[in-house]
């Protein structure tokens, strides 16, 4: 798994995201998010479990306390059906109607 930044405030993540990746990768998150608006695109996902739900809720809580913003771009189908399954995709921002 990988984080990069591709402008300010514009982050990637690519690769697999799960219970073994989801804490280093959390670090990564909070030390790159630092309030304001960001955007995080993650169409380079491959497989995700619960912790990729998880981590995201985090980074977004932590941009929201910091008095940021953090919009979810090119989500993949495994993640937010996952999201819908645990009834968590409005907090994501992934309701039906924002599907790309």
């Amino acid at each position: 798994m990988t984080l990069r930044t591709v402008a300010p405030g514009q982050f990637a993540l690519s690769g697999d995201v799960g219970m073994d990746t989801a804490a280093a990768l959390q670090a990564q998150l909070s030390t790159a998010l630092q309030g304001g608006n960001a955007s995080l695109d993650l169409s380079g996902l491959g497989k995700v479990d619960s912790a990729a739900v998880a981590l995201l809720l985090n980074a977004l809580r932590h941009q929201q306390q910091q008095g940021g913003t953090l919009q979810l771009h090119h989500v993949p189908d495994s993640l937010r059906v996952l999201a819908e399954l645990y009834e968590l995709a409005p907090l994501l921002g992934l309701a039906e109607e924002a599907k790309p």
